[in-house]
């Protein structure tokens, strides 16, 4: 270890020791002294002592007593004080003797000067102990494996211990009990084993003690997550795909692999669990298949948790041209999951051919020879050995290799030499074996002459010929005869050359027929010579193989014989090759056998040389002895020879002497056939390779059975390597077939090889799931249902399926694939598909023919499969959970998804397609119908409902347009995707119905107020300035496109000047005023009017600017961009808040306002930006006044009349407003020159007249300009006026009107009364400091005829919790002041409290339209008490100081006392007066005044607070600013005869008095009137004159101001009872002045307000012209004649009774009646109403029935009775409306009175 880590490891190790040192002492008043003493381990009797350590750890010596423990266990020193200096230490001594087994407990206890403390001491007993963690976290762990950790349990107690553990599954403990010795430890070994994914957690209980009683316990917190392991299987260098679930297939290609070589590929265990997940590995056909070529070496493992581990498979082919099939499982742990993996493989060999199939000597001279070159080509990447059978030294053909390796992708040449000696035709065709090939054939053809003998040259093209005719059955006749038969005509020859039977049933018994095609390797086995060939035979030995065996006597000739037969039907010689100098010979050497014979001839073996093998080949030739000479044969009929070998060994060792040990090797020792069936063969090739330098004599003994033959069987050895061919043949069905040859080598049996070889008889067989029985489920009619259904192939061969289905009922049943091919052990899945027609159940029986490949199409060996298919036809529909979907509202551009559930409640599975319909509602429907496209989308819009069970399809709308969207969705019942035909099986069915309204952020400004330096604007005006209709409609349209580019807002702008796409621009014209005053404050209540949840933001410049870096910023400004820089720097406006979120009907109160710090006009361009939706240029303007100048303020430089229709003589009147934004009075003149000029240009009619062209305009005031626009033409008319303000600037206003043409428009332009409808009638903003407030800030009269009275009720409501108000109604002219009567004029609410207030509007004047701006104060009378005491307060100490003065002491200082400011026309000062200069002080718009700076105005306030002295003064108490309420009044006022014509259904609802005008006349004209009736024109007089009338008019009215009497008069002429009929009477003309005298409150032009009285509508009627009621109507009584005087007096009756009758008659049509019937009726109701609202009535309840007496007849009465009658019932009348409120609480009121017109009504309330 090093140095520095030693260092360190002790330094720990020292810092630990201090740790636990300092927890073991603990500090008292500076000592430090040990926690305590326990003893342990002691016995009763003994003594034991320890030390108590104390430690002076202060800086000052410290003094201290101790004392003695309390029992007599426990002793000490004796008690003595003790002295510590500083950093030294006492040691006490504690001695303890124990007397018994028991715990002792005891304490020192230590005083000090600071204090005491207590040190324990405590001898404890021995206890059992153990130590063991608390909690163990295993962590994941797979299902069905197990975790295990170990921990250490310590038995730290000094007594032996036993445990136990007590614990619940799937958790162990090993050991489970056991004991621990003292101060001993043992590993526990904790194993957490789940068994399904759960979350375990436990306690294990650890119980120790003592063997007999287990009393303690500790407790083992154990946790762990079981979790089923979750992999997927891939191959090598492929992702796996997530969908695939455990089970399915996954397929491993190994491609071709040469054979004899091994193939490694991996597959992939992905594990995506976070668990370790073991796995297991089963190669089923492993062990049950004979040829299994696939090899897993891994059967079992763990994949760590998410990893991915790789398992190794080889592939190692045995059979050319075999694809091998194979399976293996991958189980999960517990085989909770199995995935099947498929290993395919191909068997490559080598593909060796050769490069001609003929050599071709020519003719030869006996004794030459000739040579030929033959080209081996290996056309394959595998190498392969070859070996041509023939021994070249008993041969006339020879070849430069015999055997040799050829490489991949190679070629090799091999020189053939031709060496004959006998002349004759030679043909040999000559087997080349190939290593896990097929053998190649090559044939050898030469002539050979001598100059005796000159056979025919054999020739290529007579090979081709004898192959026809030896198929053909030619080639066992002769030459000659066929000649003699092609020459008879019995033959013919065809294209080919080759001869043709021309009639076969003539040749059937001398023709045999051919020979089938064969296999290479059948022509190798078979040999043409013997029996057992399939060839046409011709020529045949008896045995083709000699052994000699072993030859002891080397001078003993050995001879063996062999038969030559001849089997054609011709005579043939037989001429052998060999030698008599050869080893091995033949005898005789030339032969003729005759037709059908057989010749002998013997073999003979002289070996030459002892202890050797001798082994050769001998050859010969056979043909038709017609062939030796060249004119017997012709061309047609030539036949070559054929070619007869004999293979003959033999040896010469002697006894005692050992053959050659064989040094060789087999490529394989076992051998695996394919499988073939009876009849049929199998062949493989050995190859032998002889690694020594002698030759191998092998000798191979057949197969006693026959199934298994190997050739050569018997031979010699002398090359490297020797070939063979095997070929199995079985002779029974289904049987495995094996054999083992042993072959002897060198004829020893010590020298033996053994290859083991197998096979079996296999016939075709199939292996159907569920044992051959395929059910459906029930499916819906029209549909198609699939099923999978596995097809294993059980054989080792390859196997051609078919499926055949019935002709009938191929239209319900289908399988896919109908054909194909299926390898050994392959597991094919076919597809099922089943249509059904009808509402049944089919039972189909198909059947699968089976065959081997290798023999297809016959019958014989075809196997048929059955299956059993049961299915089930079912009606189905599908319907929806909810089949109306309302999408609510959905923003434009914008999506919303909702899942639409889709129930399938039949019993089939139901294959659907999904169509939308979409329907557009709402308007413009018609623009958008073609063009807008279906904005509904469907996650898919196919699918499949299982029976019984729901799908969900994911729908989304996104609309386009604001439109009101229905879809329509409905389905169609179809085909499955892998059918072909697509069309549907049926109609559309309706599914549900998805309704939705694309929607954009709606947004409304419902209402407005406005105060600072704008509170004397009205809300109509306010509503103008600030274009709130065109706001509101703008809000209400459809963004366009350009506005929707940033949906939200987004600094998006390079340019301090943004560029705008919106359409959308307007003002925001806050109005003037002038420097210095109040900020224009006006408050928006934005509410939210639309359906969903609304961002909105008030954007200025530079919230829409990039911040650009420095280099960016040119630096460049024009006047415009710093004009809206200084504004926004000065933040002349604000909005607050700027930004914010509504939800559906929710509003916010958003607040504007503009200061007045620069004179000129200040602008900003701000947009009003609304989250997908609009876009809106708001340009802010305000105006600010320098305090001298005379400025009107035009809120637009157009103005527009109300629409009038042409042809009506009276038109109404209309108003123009100007107001005054400045701080002084304005004059104004209006420049009519452009109204002469229009007048002149249509024939002189006036078509704009201006009745009041000039007049003032106070500060703050608006000024109303009255036009009548009279249109000639059915046109619009505009002209241009200059106003002249006078010491100001004279502005160009536009006014245009449109004149209509009534009997063309007719009712689509109505008359109306001029009402802004957008304009809100209720408050809907709260003001600060509002108490008051009114029900209704708008009040309409509608249409009015002139002469009439209409009327409104307004309710004040005080909603101070605590405080009372007193409101007061105002008007602003005395004009204002004839049409409007409120009442009450002014009262008193308390907390809570609400007042009705009657409107009454009486229509005089010429016909107009009316916008009347009505003002309410409202005066907190808990501040105005306030004020009444202080201005008591005030007026006391002023009357205080008149008497008082002050004499200053220089010795004393000065009692700075306040003074009161004596102001001018402070000492008026008082109550509230009814004087109009005291008016002044309640103005409804005060003027605006100029205010200095805030530095003079603060110097000057302090200036004026103080004297000269700097005494400070007491300023007057200024009453409260009274709160205004703007009631606006609006109505038209029409002719007479034109409100009949316009609205002729209201003409009943109104009382027409046409003596109105006259009553309601204004003081002035009244006067104006009565001089010019009188005189005409006024007196002129001179100035002596005017003083007489003066001084003689103020004596008189002094004199009657002193005469007491005078008083008296008067003041009791107000209290007598006024007559009934009083008002009836002609009044005189000098006190009509005093009743036309109005008693209301009206604003003089000085801006003083004026009372509101009840007497303004109730003037005194006008005298009668009359003069007398009886004398009305020019009535005449004539007497009538004759008669009694009874008769006379009767009639005299009647006549009385009649004229009473006409009078009264008269009486109801009087105007004066009519008046006051509806001054009566208006009261009573008034009355009642203001009952009600006080609850003093309940209207509400049911009224109570009176029985009455039945009526009596009723009789003429007197004269008398009945005049008493008539004043009993006016009596009634009076009495019934005087005590109305008497009989309130009756719950009803009665009033029953005469209406002019219709006679008597009732009116019940």
């Amino acid at each position: 270890m090093p140095v520095a880590i030693a260092q360190r490891i002790n330094t720990t190790r020292s810092r630990g020791r201090k740790s636990a040192k300092q927890k073991q002492t603990e500090k008292h008043y500076g000592i430090e002294v040990a926690k305590g003493l326990v003893w342990r381990e002691w016995e009763p009797g003994g003594e034991y002592t320890k030390h108590v350590i104390l430690k002076n750890v202060n800086v000052k010596t410290q003094k201290f007593k101790y004392s003695s423990p309390s029992s007599r266990f426990f002793s000490t020193l004796y008690p003595e004080q003790v002295v510590l200096s500083a950093g030294t230490s006492f040691k006490l001594p504690v001695t303890f003797r124990p007397l018994e087994k028991n715990a002792y407990e005891d304490c020192l206890e230590f005083h000090t000067k600071d204090g005491s403390f207590k040190v324990p001491i405590v001898a404890v007993l021995p206890k059992y102990e153990l130590t063991l963690p608390e909690h163990l976290n295993f962590g994941f762990c797979a299902a069905g494996d197990q975790v295990e950790m170990s921990f250490e349990l310590q038995n730290v107690s000094e007594l032996k211990t036993e445990f136990r553990w007590l614990v619940d599954l799937p958790f162990v403990m090993e050991p489970a009990s056991g004991s621990l010795e003292p101060k001993s430890k043992s590993t526990i070994v904790a194993t957490f084993q789940p068994s399904t994914s759960l979350v375990y957690e436990t306690v294990a209980e650890c119980l120790f003690g003592d063997g007999e009683k287990v009393a303690c316990k500790k407790m083992l917190k154990l946790e762990g997550i079981g979790k089923y392991p979750h992999f997927l299987v891939s191959p090598d260098g492929r992702t796996p795909n997530a969908s695939q679930s455990p089970g399915m297939e996954s397929v491993v290609p190994f491609g071709d692999v040469p054979i004899g070589q091994t193939a490694q590929k991996f597959i992939q265990l992905h594990n995506l669990s976070p668990v370790n997940a073991p796995f297991t590995i089963e190669h089923l056909t492993a062990n049950s298949r004979m040829d299994t070529v696939f090899h897993c070496t891994q059967n079992q493992g763990i994949v760590p948790a998410h990893s991915v581990h790789k398992i190794p498979i080889t592939f190692t082919p045995n059979t050319v041209a075999e694809e091998s099939v194979d399976y293996i499982e991958v189980h999960a742990v517990g085989k909770a999951s199995k995935t099947d993996v498929k290993l395919v493989g191909k068997c490559k060999g080598p593909k060796v051919m050769f490069g001609s199939s003929v050599l071709d000597f020519g003719r030869i001279i006996a004794g030459g020879s000739s040579s030929c070159s033959l080209k081996i080509v290996n056309d394959s990447d595998v190498a392969a050995v070859f070996q041509f059978m023939i021994d070249g030294r008993e041969s006339v053909f020879r070849f430069s290799n015999y055997c040799d390796t050829i490489q991949p992708n190679s070629n090799q040449t091999v020189i053939v030499h031709f060496k004959p000696v006998q002349p004759i035709n030679y043909y040999r065709r000559v087997a080349c074996l190939v290593q896990n090939q097929d053998p190649l054939f090559v044939d050898l053809i030469g002539t050979c002459h001598t100059e005796l003998s000159r056979p025919a040259v054999l020739e290529p093209k007579h090979l081709l010929r004898y192959r026809a005719h030896e198929a053909r059955g030619f080639s066992i006749f002769p030459p000659e005869q066929l000649n003699e038969m092609l020459k008879d005509g019995k033959l013919e020859q065809d294209q080919q050359g080759a001869l043709l039977h021309p009639c076969a049933e003539s040749m059937e018994d001398f023709i045999e027929p051919p020979s089938a095609a064969v296999t290479p390797m059948e022509e190798f086995f078979s040999c043409p010579h013997s029996k057992s060939s399939d060839l046409p035979l011709h020529v045949s030995m008896d045995v083709d193989e000699i052994n000699f065996g072993s030859c002891h006597n080397l001078q003993h000739i050995e001879q063996r014989t062999i038969n030559v037969t001849n089997h054609t039907k011709g005579k043939i010689t037989v001429t052998w090759m060999s030698d008599e100098t050869h080893v091995f010979s033949i005898q005789p050497t030339t032969s003729d056998i005759p037709p059908l014979k057989m010749t002998s001839f013997r073999v003979s073996f002289k070996p030459d040389a002892s202890n050797k093998f001798y082994g050769s080949e001998l050859e010969g030739y056979a043909f038709y002895k017609s062939m030796r000479d060249y004119r017997l044969v012709q061309d047609e009929t030539f036949a070559p020879p054929w070619c007869l070998t004999v293979n003959a060994v033999g040896s010469t060792f002697q006894p005692g002497h050992q053959t050659f040990l064989p040094r060789c090797t087999a490529d394989r020792n076992e051998l695996v056939f394919s499988a073939a069936d009876v009849g049929d063969s199998a062949y493989k090739t050995v190859l032998l390779t002889n690694n020594g330098d002698t030759p191998i004599h092998y000798k191979i003994p057949e197969d006693p059975s026959g199934i298994f033959k190997m050739k050569p069987k018997l031979g010699l050895t002398r090359q490297c390597c020797q070939l063979f061919a095997l070929k199995m043949s079985p002779k029974e069905n289904d049987a495995r077939l094996s054999h083992n040859f042993n072959w002897t080598m060198n004829e020893s049996e010590r020298h033996s090889l053994e290859i083991a070889v197998s096979g079996s008889s296999e016939q075709p067989m199939v292996l159907l799931d569920s044992e051959g029985v395929l059910c459906f489920k029930p499916t819906c009619l029209g549909t198609t249902s699939t099923r999978t259904y596995k097809v294993r192939n059980v054989s080792r061969i390859p196997l051609r399926f078919e499926w055949v289905v019935a002709h009938c009922d191929q239209t319900h049943l289908s399988v896919n694939p109908t054909a194909g091919r299926i390898l050994p052990n392959e597991s094919q899945t076919h597809t099922w598909s089943f249509t059904p027609r009808r509402e049944e159940k089919y039972v189909f029986k198909p059947y699968m023919q089976i065959e081997d490949v290798q023999h297809i199409g016959d019958m014989q060996k075809r196997r048929r499969v059955s299956v059993r298919v049961i299915g089930e036809g079912s009606q189905g529909d599908i319907t929806a959970e909810e089949p109306v979907v309302d999408l609510s509202y959905i923003v434009v551009g914008t999506a919303v998804s909702r899942d639409l559930v889709l129930l399938n409640n039949s019993m089939c599975t139901l294959h659907y397609r999904l169509f939308v319909d979409q329907s557009l509602e709402g308007s413009h429907t018609e623009e958008f119908a073609e063009s807008e496209s279906v904005v509904l989308e469907l996650n898919s819009s196919e699918g499949i409902i299982p029976a019984r069970s729901r799908s969900v399809v994911h729908v989304t709308v996104r609309p386009r347009q604001r439109l009101g969207y229905r879809f329509d969705l409905s389905y169609e019942l179809c085909m499955p995707e892998a059918e072909q035909s697509s069309t549907p099986i049926e109609v559309r069915r309706p599914l549900c119905e998805l309704r939705g309204v694309g929607v954009y952020p709606t947004l409304q400004v419902t209402d407005a107020r406005c105060y600072g330096s704008a509170s004397g604007i009205s809300k109509s005006r306010l509503w103008k300035l600030f274009s709130l209709d065109t706001l509101n409609m703008e809000l209400n349209s459809d963004p366009l496109s350009e506005e929707l580019n940033y949906v939200t807002p987004t600094r998006h702008s390079t340019t301090r000047k943004v560029t705008s796409k919106t359409r959308a621009v307007m003002d925001f014209n806050f109005s003037a005023a002038p420097v210095g005053s109040e900020p224009c404050t006006v408050h928006f209540m934005l509410e939210n009017k639309g359906t969903v949840t609304t961002d909105w933001a008030f954007l200025f410049p530079s919230d829409m600017h990039l911040e650009l870096e420095y280099w960016a910023e040119t630096g460049e400004f024009d006047a415009e961009e710093l004009h809206e820089m200084r504004v926004m720097d000065n933040k002349l406006f604000t909005i607050e808040p700027n930004r914010g979120q509504l939800a559906p009907g929710q509003e916010q109160s958003i607040t504007f306002s503009y200061r007045h710090e620069f004179p000129g006009t200040d602008q900003l361009p701000v947009m009003f930006k609304v989250s997908r939706g609009r876009e809106i240029l708001l340009n802010f303007v305000g105006v600010t006044v320098d305090v001298q100048t005379s400025y009107v303020h035009f809120a637009s430089s157009k103005h527009m009349f109300e629409p009038v229709p042409i042809g009506h003589a009276n038109t109404a009147h209309q108003i123009y407003e100007m107001y005054n934004g400045g701080a002084v009075t304005v004059e104004y003149h209006l420049d009519l020159t452009s109204l002469v000029i229009l007048q002149e240009e249509n024939y002189d009619q006036k078509i704009f007249e201006c009745l009041n062209p000039s007049g003032e305009i106070e500060p703050g005031k608006t000024a109303n300009v009255d036009w009548v626009f009279s249109p000639f033409e059915a046109k619009t008319y505009s002209v241009i006026v200059p106003i002249h303000i006078i010491g100001g600037d004279t502005a160009l206003i536009t006014f245009s009107g449109i004149g209509y043409d009534s009997r063309i428009l007719g009712d689509t332009l109505p008359t109306t009364d001029h009402v802004e409808a957008q304009v809100p009638s209720t408050q809907r903003v709260p003001i600060p400091g509002q108490l008051a407030y009114l029900s209704s800030e708008r009040v309409s009269f509608d249409n009015m005829p002139v002469f009439s009275q209409s009327r409104r009720v307004v309710y004040v409501r005080n909603d101070s919790p605590s405080h009372a108000v007193s409101f007061e109604w105002f008007v602003n002219s005395e004009a204002d002041g004839q049409l409007i009567d409120i009442q009450p004029a002014t009262a008193r609410l308390e907390p809570g409290e609400v007042s009705m207030c009657k409107i009454c509007f009486t229509a005089v004047g010429e016909p107009a339209f009316h916008d009347l701006d009505v003002v309410c104060e409202v005066t907190d009378e808990h501040e105005m008490a306030d004020y009444q005491r202080e201005l008591q307060a005030w007026e006391n100490e002023r009357e205080r100081q008149k008497y008082e003065f002050t004499i200053t002491d220089p010795k004393h200082p000065a009692n700075h006392e306040r003074l009161c400011r004596t102001l001018k026309g402070s000492a008026a000062s008082g109550p509230k007066s009814t004087s109009p200069d005291e008016f002044k002080k309640y103005n409804t718009l005060p003027p605006i005044k100029n205010t200095p700076s805030e530095k003079e105005l603060e110097a000057h306030q302090r200036r004026g607070r103080e004297t000269e002295t700097g005494t400070p003064l007491w300023e007057v108490p200024v009453p409260p600013e009274p709160f205004l309420l703007h009631l606006g009044i609006t109505g038209r006022t029409l002719d007479i005869s034109e409100f009949h014509s316009n609205f002729p259904s209201q003409v009943g609802q109104f009382y027409i008095d046409r003596s109105m005008g006259d009553r309601l006349r204004p003081i002035s004209e009244v006067h104006q009137s009565e001089g010019l009736e009188e005189t005409g024109e006024g007196v002129e007089c001179s100035d002596g004159e005017k003083d007489l009338v003066e001084d003689t008019l103020a004596t008189i009215i002094r004199a009657l101001l002193d005469d007491h009497k005078f008083h008296e008069s008067l003041r009791g002429i107000a209290k007598e009872p006024i007559p009934y009929f009083t008002q009836f009477e002609d009044p005189a003309p000098s006190r009509q002045p005093s009743r036309e005298t109005p008693a209301h409150t009206t604003r003089n032009s000085q801006g003083e307000g004026e009372l509101l009285s009840s007497d303004a509508a109730k003037p005194a009627p006008p005298p009668n012209k009359s003069g007398n009621l009886s004398e009305s109507e020019g009535s005449t009584v004539t007497p009538v004649p004759g008669g009694d005087n009874t008769s006379t007096g009767h009639q005299l009756d009647l006549f009385k009774e009649e004229k009473k009758r006409y009078e009264e008659q008269s009486l109801k049509r009087c105007p004066e009646f009519g008046l006051l019937l509806e001054s009566v009726l208006e009261n009573t109701i008034f009355n009642v109403m203001s009952e009600a609202m006080r609850r003093d009535v309940n209207l509400t309840a049911r009224p109570r029935l009176i029985a009455l007496p039945p009526p009596q007849k009723p009789q003429t009465p007197p004269l008398g009775k009945l005049t008493r009658s008539r004043s009993g019932s006016a009596a009634s009348l009076k009495s019934g409306i005087s005590s109305a409120p008497k009989h309130a609480n009756n719950n009803n009121i009665a009033v029953s009175c005469v209406d002019g017109d219709s006679g008597s009504a009732d009116l019940l309330c």
